[in-house]
């Protein structure tokens, strides 16, 4: 009987094209690779929410679509992906933004986007805000640190990874303003390259006066027990929630009853960006352009987008002063 070299080597010499299954599988790319290469070069570009995301995105695709190889992804394996969603009830936003995610992961993995079916459609729900009850709830059982990372992002509208790399020296205590700036030390650079100034009400720099007074040592902000940035500052403020007992009530963690980091699905870190933006805008003293520099966005239809209308409730007496006739 031929040995396998034995038998190819006939085979060629009787002008027969041979391949080699075993050798042909070995070149292939695995899905599951490329998917661990672009979370790692978030990791590298310290886009801590983008690695967040895509781990998790990685495992969900993984686990619905049984895919091993780079060149198995097709159009209705993208589609499968989005009914496993469906079934296991998320909703048509957050399907959408995990497609999103994937196909961002899957250019990546050098899949040609022309096989990506058109994304999910959603209603555009309103940007959502922490309303005064939630904000008194959460501030009423935060210790001290806690309350200081959330007034980072509340009273100067910083976003996730700018709370973590938040430092003293970042602050102007005479003029009581804080720069936002990049920081190469951290491999950190702000979003879109916007480094701005933003002015801190006084009665937080009298609290970050106090902070840095009882933290001699350290420049971070709010840094780990260890002196490093922070990337645990989600999983901080879901508990904080919980012990708030703030939940909507009708996400999927809410319903499923989830404990533990995960908690409800609506309570974000970059929410109380949303809330100062608000806010900010509400103000009869501060202009939209003004509030676009403060906020860091490049054109002020972003900075709109952030802007949470009233609540109904809220301007029962004004819509009454209007005369309509």
């Amino acid at each position: 009987m031929l040995g396998k070299a034995a038998g190819r080597d006939l085979a060629e010499k009787a002008g027969l094209e041979v391949s080699d299954p075993e050798a042909e599988a070995s070149k292939r790319v695995l899905l599951e690779n490329e998917f661990e290469d672009y979370i790692a070069d978030a990791q590298k570009r310290n886009a801590l929410e983008a690695k967040e995301k895509a781990v998790l995105v990685a495992k969900e695709f993984l686990a619905a679509v049984k895919v091993v190889f780079v060149d198995e992804v097709d159009r209705n394996k993208i589609l499968e992906f989005d009914e496993s969603l469906r079934a296991v009830g998320r909703g048509k936003c957050t399907i959408a933004n995990k497609r999103q995610r994937l196909q961002s992961m899957l250019r990546w993995a050098g899949i040609d986007p022309k096989v990506f079916p058109p994304k999910p459609k959603y209603d555009k729900k309103l940007p959502t805000i922490y309303n005064q009850t939630e904000l008194a709830a959460m501030f009423g059982v935060a210790d001290p640190y806690q309350r200081m990372v959330c007034n980072l992002a509340l009273k100067l509208g910083l976003r996730d990874q700018e709370v973590q790399f938040a430092e003293f020296t970042d602050i102007s205590w005479e003029e009581s303003v804080y720069h936002v700036r990049s920081k190469p030390k951290f491999g950190f650079t702000v979003k879109d390259y916007e480094e701005r100034d933003i002015p801190i009400p006084l009665d937080f720099l009298g609290e970050l006066k106090e902070w840095k007074d009882a933290h001699p040592k350290q420049n971070l902000i709010v840094p780990t027990s260890k002196g490093r940035p922070n990337g645990k500052l989600l999983r901080m403020l879901k508990r904080l929630a919980r012990r708030a007992g703030i939940e909507c009530g009708w996400c999927p963690n809410c319903i499923a009853r989830v404990i533990g980091d995960r908690s409800c699905d609506k309570i974000e870190l970059h929410k109380f960006r949303r809330t100062c933006i608000t806010m900010w805008l509400r103000s009869p003293k501060l202009d939209p352009r003004t509030v676009m520099e403060y906020a860091g966005h490049a054109d002020l239809e972003t900075t709109l987008r952030y802007a949470c209308p009233a609540a109904a409730q809220e301007r029962i007496a004004a819509v009454s002063e209007i005369k309509w006739y």
